[in-house]
This record gives C-alpha cells, sequence and structure tokens, in this order.
C-alpha cells in the first residue's frame, strides 16, 4: 500500500510537466527583440482567445499594429505564427520556457532569432 501510495504521490508531480503548454500559457502581451545587421526591432506581442480560437497581434516599436493571420501551438510545445504586411508574410515561433521564451521570425527566406518575456 505504501508503494502505491508513493508511487501515486510522485505521479501527481510528474504528470504537470508532460502536459505541455495549452492556450492559457500563450495568452498575455510578450515583448520581442529581433537583433538584425541593421537595427534592433522590439515590441509586443499580444495572445487572447477568440471564443475556442487562439488569435493574436503584433504592435511593433513604432505603434503600427498588425493582426496575426493563424496561431496555434505544434508539436513540442512550439506556438507558431503568420502575418502579412503588405506583400510580405512572415512567420514566427516561440519556444516558451516559463515566463521567457526564444524562437525565429523568417520573412521572405531570412530567418531571424528572436527573444522575449511575458509582460505583468
Amino acid at each position: 500500500m505504501k508503494k502505491v501510495l508513493l508511487a501515486l504521490f510522485v505521479l501527481s508531480f510528474a504528470l504537470p510537466s508532460f502536459a505541455g503548454i495549452k492556450e492559457k500559457d500563450v495568452v498575455g502581451n510578450w515583448s520581442y527583440k529581433i537583433e538584425t545587421d541593421y537595427d534592433t526591432m522590439t515590441g509586443t506581442l499580444n495572445f487572447k482567445m477568440d471564443g475556442e480560437k487562439l488569435v493574436g497581434e503584433v504592435f511593433t516599436g513604432d505603434g503600427m499594429a498588425i493582426p496575426m493571420t493563424k496561431v496555434e501551438i505544434r508539436e513540442n510545445d512550439v506556438v507558431y505564427f503568420e502575418l502579412e504586411v503588405d506583400y510580405s508574410k512572415y512567420t514566427g515561433t516561440m519556444n516558451i520556457d516559463g515566463k521567457k521564451y526564444s524562437g525565429t521570425v523568417t520573412q521572405d527566406g531570412v530567418e531571424m532569432s528572436v527573444e522575449g518575456e511575458k509582460l505583468e
């Protein structure tokens, strides 16, 4: 009986670590910083629920708001998003680790690193 109780106790702590990220973990405002050869771009990513669907918007450092056309949680807990500016398509990934993340943003085949943290 003690072994069964011990096993249940250990599992109660282990199971949440296998649960992966959920929409509620993504919802909120996240800062972003992208280093390029020419400049550092900063701004905010805003994620929220629209019914059962995760949606998002990018707020650039100069105040422009760009809606994300697609947001989803993919394998390995990667948040994937797409947006379009003029005739350019951007894709992004976020690998969330607690309140911080790292990932990539790709524009017209050029991949750049992005990092940031959840804002309170």
